[in-house]
């Protein structure tokens, strides 16, 4: 036997509710011998006469009355479907895994969580930390559902949403013999140690090149891949370094950590929103991101997310 015709079990729905192939078809907005044709086909396909036609209208024979009675239950649930999926729609619920860079998700991520979560206190959130390509491997792996990193690179697969800028600064202790300098030459750097990121992190290749640029040799002292302990150290007087601003700007008003101004020196972290492009955003995520996106003023490539094809 042929799979059932959905239409034909609604056609038949409405016309028996309605008691007239007439009234059915203002109720449907169709020709009335459009009714006609799809009840006669559905009469065939059962094998069973299901209305007894009459002058003014109709009425279900034996048959008509057990079909009617299961066509009821159907569309019954039919609404129950479309009444859970909306309300699913709505909720904001369930797990979200988040992959961060350490800068962003110790110094800004916690308060951002504190307010998303106070507005949707039934979401359960876990944050995971990398470097960007890790993060971003997560993320196609389906480890985490969306990745916030610094750079704008391309990942196959992934959907950018690029965030503002964090600018990055040159700091010190207080007591650092540039401390109190208004401006200093870029050769003057040469004369004291860095701390510096891992190689080939983006902040690295960035400082990496302003050096060259200035035609500078730089001594890295200490690395460390975490911002963090980087920071400290400076704080300790191990070194010169440039940080994000939001890791450094308490430090900085505080006079824990003095800001050194470069002749030529300006570096910015650009921050960047992934998720997975292919997999649907349920009702939390979205909301996350339209979160971010508000927070953050966050603008999308020529209005529109970008939609990243290759590596």
């Amino acid at each position: 036997m042929l799979p059932l015709n959905f239409n034909h079990l609604y056609y038949f729905y409405i016309v028996a509710k309605a008691g007239s192939f007439s009234d059915a078809a203002r109720e449907l907005n169709v020709s009335q011998s459009s009714i006609s044709v799809q009840i006669r086909q559905f009469e065939s396909y059962l094998g069973h006469k299901l209305f007894n036609r009459l002058k003014k209208g109709v009425e279900l024979t034996e048959s008509g009355a057990v079909v009617f009675q299961f066509s009821e239950e159907i569309f019954h649930d039919v609404d129950r479907i479309w009444n859970d999926l909306e309300a699913i729609e709505r909720q904001i619920k369930g797990s979200l895994a988040i992959g961060t860079i350490n800068s962003f998700g110790i110094y800004a991520l916690p308060g951002l969580l504190k307010e998303f979560t106070t507005s949707f206190p039934e979401v359960k959130v876990s944050v995971h930390f990398g470097a960007p390509r890790q993060l971003a491997d997560m993320l196609q792996g389906g480890k985490v559902d969306i990745a916030i990193v610094s750079g704008s690179r391309r990942y196959a697969g992934l959907t950018a949403v690029a965030l503002r800028e964090t600018k990055m600064f040159l700091v010190a202790r207080p007591d650092h013999p540039l401390a109190s300098r208004e401006t200093v030459h870029p050769r003057e750097l040469e004369n004291h140690p860095f701390i510096g990121y891992e190689e080939e992190s983006e902040t690295r290749m960035m400082m990496d090149a302003f050096f060259r640029r200035m035609s500078l040799s730089i001594e890295y002292a200490l690395e460390s891949s975490n911002v963090a302990t980087i920071k400290h150290m400076v704080m300790a007087g191990l070194g010169l370094s440039i940080l994000p601003e939001l890791a450094v700007g308490e430090e900085i008003r505080e006079g824990r950590l003095v800001r050194i101004d470069v002749q030529g020196l300006y570096m910015a972290q650009k921050l960047t929103l992934y998720y997975k492009t292919n997999r649907t955003l349920t009702p939390t995520r979205r909301e996350f991101l339209n979160f971010m996106q508000r927070e953050f003023g966050a603008e999308r490539e020529h209005g529109a997310e970008r939609r990243v094809k290759r590596d």
